[in-house]
């Protein structure tokens, strides 16, 4: 056993999250834009570096795990901290998307279970997920005076989502022991 099939939620979500939106928009498979590429990449990767991406969006994350209100320990709940870097048109359209595909409560969480089965199920993500929805906490977009930019320096806008989802993992320590 190794620490990839340990299940953390946070990557199975951004799986599910870029497989959703290259079914939504298959121009994004293509390899002129994305090709094998998940653009979801952890804070401080330094695979997110500019030259690569030039003007395509891409998200950066992290994960925050939050104290549960209910006593019941095996239920999980974390944070799921994105920001997204992209031109004005495409933060509208990417955070949207987002929206759609997460803030659905349980009904995105049906959605997050039934991709496990599908791509390798509890044995590649031991994680059963009970709910997600979405805030938006801030964004760069020019609506306001103070966020005019020089686009010559800062091309990209930054848009922070979060993402609070529930969950319990489907085996226990002892299996990987």
């Amino acid at each position: 056993m190794s620490f990839s099939n340990f299940g953390v939620a946070a990557i199975v979500v951004n799986k599910y999250l870029w497989d959703t939106m290259k079914k939504i928009d298959p121009s994004l498979s293509q390899s002129k834009n994305y090709g094998q590429t998940i653009p979801i990449f952890p804070l401080g990767d330094s695979a997110s570096g500019k030259k690569s991406w030039e003007n395509k969006p891409y998200f950066i994350y992290d994960r925050m795990f939050k104290a549960m209100k209910d006593p019941f320990y095996p239920t999980k709940c974390e944070e799921i901290r994105y920001h997204l870097k992209a031109k004005e048109a495409d933060t509208m359209y990417w955070g949207s998307v987002v929206q759609a595909i997460l803030d659905r409560q349980d009904d995105s969480a049906k959605d997050i279970n039934a991709w496990v089965r599908e791509n390798g199920g509890s044995e590649e993500y031991p994680i059963y997920f009970h709910s997600s929805r979405m805030f938006q906490t801030f964004s760069s977009l020019a609506s306001e005076p103070e966020n005019l930019r020089d686009f010559s320096t800062r091309p990209f806008y930054i848009t922070e989502f979060i993402v609070d989802v529930k969950y319990h993992y489907t085996k226990s320590i002892e299996d990987y022991l």
